[in-house]
């Protein structure tokens, strides 16, 4: 009867520490679902003073900045059409993908570790210049990439709260906000399963650096589940474009 016993309780404290090192691997992989634990599902709460950027107010942003570029593209045509334009200035010029009428736009956040915390603008600075992204047009960050031999943007970050800018001098100078905004547009320079595996990425990474939240699009703590969905509409959203062209990808 002892022996029994003796059996059951170490067969419980191997489930135990099954469960625990579960629980603690899906944590450090920013992969642990809300429903597991509900301190992380906390609304984000914000100061009288301070005013949340809306989804709608990021997709703007997007398009702002899609036409920022096609003006300066157009500007690059027009000086390399001089012809006394050296040959090697001639490459193409970072023409954003011309929009379609379907568009998608993919928003995530990183938030302060609890809703009476704030971000400190040096260690924001220092984790945005690790994820390798470079302050840019409309005074948001950007991760860009080379391709067809110019610069180009991928994706971008702003503040969490209006107006959304982020200042290099003012984050430097111990600026603290809620938290940051990151967003992509489709279609992009590159496919978009790939273009999101990155923006997941540089949010995770910005995350555990900053000791933040990952939230979704409706500022409620992302899952697993979530995040499958995401790459999920991604896909039926490039099956679709790539019906609408004949199977040929911009």
């Amino acid at each position: 009867m002892e022996l029994r016993w003796i059996l059951l309780l170490l067969g419980l404290v191997v489930i135990a520490a099954v469960y625990l090192y579960s629980t603690a691997n899906r944590r450090s992989r920013g992969l642990l679902d809300h429903e597991d634990d509900p301190a992380l599902d906390e609304p984000l709460e914000l100061r009288t003073d301070e005013e949340e950027v809306s989804v709608s107010e990021l997709q703007d942003e997007l398009i702002n900045l899609d036409a920022l570029l096609r003006e300066e593209a157009t500007e690059q045509r027009g000086s390399e059409a001089s012809p006394h334009a050296p040959a090697e200035a001639q490459s193409a010029p970072a023409v954003p993908p011309q929009a379609t009428d379907e568009e998608m736009f993919v928003v995530l956040h990183v938030a302060a570790p609890s809703r009476e915390q704030r971000l400190p603008g040096p260690e924001v600075l220092a984790a945005l210049e690790a994820c390798g992204l470079e302050h840019g047009p409309l005074g948001i960050f950007h991760r860009t990439r080379a391709l067809g031999g110019s610069p180009r943007i991928l994706f971008s970050v702003a503040n969490m709260v209006k107006p959304g800018t982020l200042d290099p001098g003012s984050l430097a100078a111990g600026e603290e906000i809620p938290g940051l905004s990151l967003f992509m547009r489709l279609p992009a320079f590159i496919p978009g399963e790939e273009l999101y595996r990155n923006l997941l990425e540089c949010t995770h990474q910005l995350a555990q650096q900053l000791g933040g939240r990952v939230l979704d699009e409706n500022r409620s703590a992302l899952t697993q589940s979530a995040m499958e969905k995401i790459l999920e509409d991604i896909r039926l959203f490039e099956l679709r474009r790539q019906k609408a062209g004949g199977g040929k990808r911009r």
